[in-house]
C-alpha cells in the first residue's frame, strides 16, 4: 500500500473500520492519522477531514462507514476475518488475555460467514485452557497453533495497523 491514495480508498476504510469496531485503533491513532494525510494532501476526502475531528467511536465508525457505503458503489474483497488479526494484536499488546481472545474471536466467528474459522475453535480451546487451570504451558500450544491457522488475517491487520500507528509517533 505505498500509493497514498490508497490510504484514504475505500478498501482501506473498510479495513480501518474493522480495526476501530476491534478497539486495536482508536480515536489516539486514527486522529494523527488523519491530521497527517490532511497536512499532506491538496483536497484531502472529506470523510477523513471529518474523521480528524471526531473521537467518539460510534460517531467515527458512522463516518467511516457511510464513506465506505457510498455511491458509487465499489467491489472489493470481504476483510471481516481480518477482525480476528485486529484481536491477536490486541492479544500481543497485552490488552486481552489468551482467555478473552479466545472468547472474542468465539463470538465474532458465531454465525458469521466471513471468518477463517468456525466458533467451535475458539471456544473449544477456551474450554480446554479454562480446564487446564488457565496453563502457561497450555496458552503458548494453543498460541501457537492459532497464530499458524491465522498467519495472513494477523499479517494483513498489521498491515494497517502499523500504517495508522505511525502516524502517532
Amino acid at each position: 500500500m505505498s500509493d497514498p491514495e490508497a490510504s484514504f480508498s475505500k478498501r482501506f476504510a473498510s479495513r480501518l473500520m474493522l480495526a476501530m469496531e476491534a478497539d486495536c485503533i482508536t480515536y489516539r491513532d486514527y486522529v494523527p492519522w488523519a491530521d497527517g494525510l490532511i497536512a499532506r494532501l491538496d483536497r484531502p476526502p472529506l470523510w477523513v477531514c471529518e474523521l480528524a475531528t471526531t473521537v467518539y467511536k460510534p460517531d467515527a465508525l458512522r463516518v467511516v462507514s457511510d464513506f465506505v457505503r457510498s455511491d458509487p458503489p465499489e467491489e472489493f474483497l470481504d476483510y471481516r476475518g481480518e477482525f480476528l488479526g485486529y484481536l491477536w494484536i490486541r492479544y500481543e499488546r497485552r490488552e486481552l488475555s489468551w482467555a478473552s481472545f479466545l472468547n472474542a474471536a468465539g463470538v465474532r466467528s458465531d454465525g458469521s460467514d466471513g471468518t477463517p474459522l468456525p466458533c467451535e475453535y475458539f471456544y473449544s480451546m477456551l474450554n480446554e485452557f479454562e480446564e487446564r487451570g488457565f496453563s502457561l504451558e497450555v496458552e503458548h500450544h494453543q498460541r501457537v497453533v492459532v497464530s499458524a491457522e491465522l498467519k495472513q488475517r494477523i499479517d494483513d491487520a498489521r498491515e494497517v495497523y502499523e500504517k495508522v500507528r505511525k502516524a502517532r509517533k
